[in-house]
């Protein structure tokens, strides 16, 4: 590997704010519109979670993005989330930016790649910089003066290309991954409807009574599962809680799980899973914080922020595909009580009415359904292996101690 180099992050281009609006019309139409958490949650710019801003002629050509920019939130709640970057590597026309992010331009790709920027700039020793040059008492924000001032230490352009390769060709696999994973979901979504919804199951002659298929029956959730049914308690011997929090989980992914000491956990890691529970968030339910719980350890615990829903007479991908449907969550929505902490009262859920078939179509469905979903899992339990070698690599690839040949 080359001899790092040193530089300013200053004297490599020049930073620019983003578009700002008060108004609720300027949003949902317009112009593509790079929202501040894509550039959070993503080190490379998610073109499929764009958003549409209605902007000025001037912002558009001013506050425009176009390849190799590099956007980093401004402000955040804590300082070690200030300054959060994320790389546009995609040719993208009339892509502007939110107010609330910094766009960095690079002068040129002659010292640095947009490509190797993508992991440069999520590296610990960069993080540690931001760190300490963000104030704040409530919100933490870093100004682009003291950004510019950050001097980071960076290989040749031969060097950083060959980082980079190595570094996506992980994040690609895991992208490829949760691509798989989202047809996985889609195609039981589907097959659920068409089923359960449409009637449109294997075999069916047509014959309705009290206008279901015969051997079909009206039901409630409450007739076919148990909620919150296990809890934590303070006898049981656990050295270790791994604790799962309603902010770490979005539709069907545990971003991550937390793991305290067993008596250094939060109060409210209490909700003990079994293999096949579907665990859904009942605040503010309807923004889709669920997933499917297979094979879990004794030490997953999860929020009492979550309803814990575990099948006793149908198989658990029926189950979780009837809670988790968009439809379903758009009810919770509508059902959930309280202002600032909307919540739906798992009773609510259990209460609800739904069509029970018989139980051999329950078990061709899950033949065919519970196959997908484990499949899913699987491909999440791949992209954690992936995320930590990522991990692993990425500080000693940027600081040399690993040498590429």
């Amino acid at each position: 590997m080359s001899d790092l180099k040193k530089y300013k992050l200053g004297d490599l281009g020049s930073f620019f704010g983003g578009v700002t609006s008060i108004k609720k019309e300027d949003y949902g139409h317009g112009t593509l519109f790079l929202p501040y958490m894509n550039v959070y949650k993503n080190s490379k710019v998610n073109i499929n979670e764009l958003e549409l801003m209605n902007v000025r002629p001037l912002d558009l050509d001013r506050r425009s993005a176009i390849y190799g920019d590099i956007f980093f939130t401004a402000s955040s709640e804590t300082p070690d989330e200030v300054a959060m970057s994320s790389v546009l590597l995609d040719e993208v026309e009339n892509l502007t930016f939110n107010g609330f992010c910094k766009r960095f331009r690079l002068n040129n790709f002659n010292t640095l790649l947009p490509e190797y920027s993508r992991y440069l700039f999520r590296d610990v020793s960069f993080r540690r910089e931001v760190y300490q040059m963000a104030t704040g008492d409530i919100r933490f924000n870093i100004s682009q003066e003291s950004l510019a001032n950050i001097e980071i230490e960076i290989p040749d352009i031969q060097t950083q290309k060959e980082i980079a390769e190595i570094l996506t060709t992980l994040d690609d696999k895991i992208e490829l991954n949760l691509q798989m994973n989202q047809t996985f979901e889609t195609m039981a979504q589907a097959l659920f409807k068409q089923w359960f919804v449409d009637f449109k199951f294997p075999d069916f002659n047509g014959e309705l009574e009290n206008d279901l298929p015969i051997g079909w029956r009206k039901s409630q959730i409450k007739e076919m599962c148990e909620v919150n049914s296990s809890t934590l308690n303070s006898k049981e011997k656990i050295d270790e809680i791994h604790y799962v929090e309603i902010s770490e989980v979005d539709k069907g992914i545990i971003k991550e799980i937390k793991i305290f000491k067993r008596g250094e956990e939060p109060s409210r890691a209490r909700r003990k899973l079994k293999h096949g529970d579907t665990v859904l968030s009942t605040v503010r339910p309807n923004r889709g914080s669920y997933f499917l719980s297979l094979y879990p350890t004794q030490n997953l615990i999860a929020s009492t922020g979550f309803a814990v829903f575990t099948p006793t007479s149908v198989p658990f991908s029926f189950l979780y595909l009837f809670l988790t449907n968009e439809e379903q969550l758009e009810f919770y929505g509508k059902m959930a009580d309280g202002a600032a902490y909307p919540a739906i009262n798992p009773s609510v859920i259990m209460n609800m009415e739904i069509n029970i078939p018989s139980n051999e179509i329950l078990e061709m469905f899950h033949d065919l359904t519970g196959n997908l979903l484990i499949k899913a899992f699987n491909n999440l339990a791949e992209n954690k292996i992936l995320s930590e070698t990522r991990d692993t690599l990425l500080p000693k690839l940027m600081n040399g101690k690993i040498k590429i040949n």
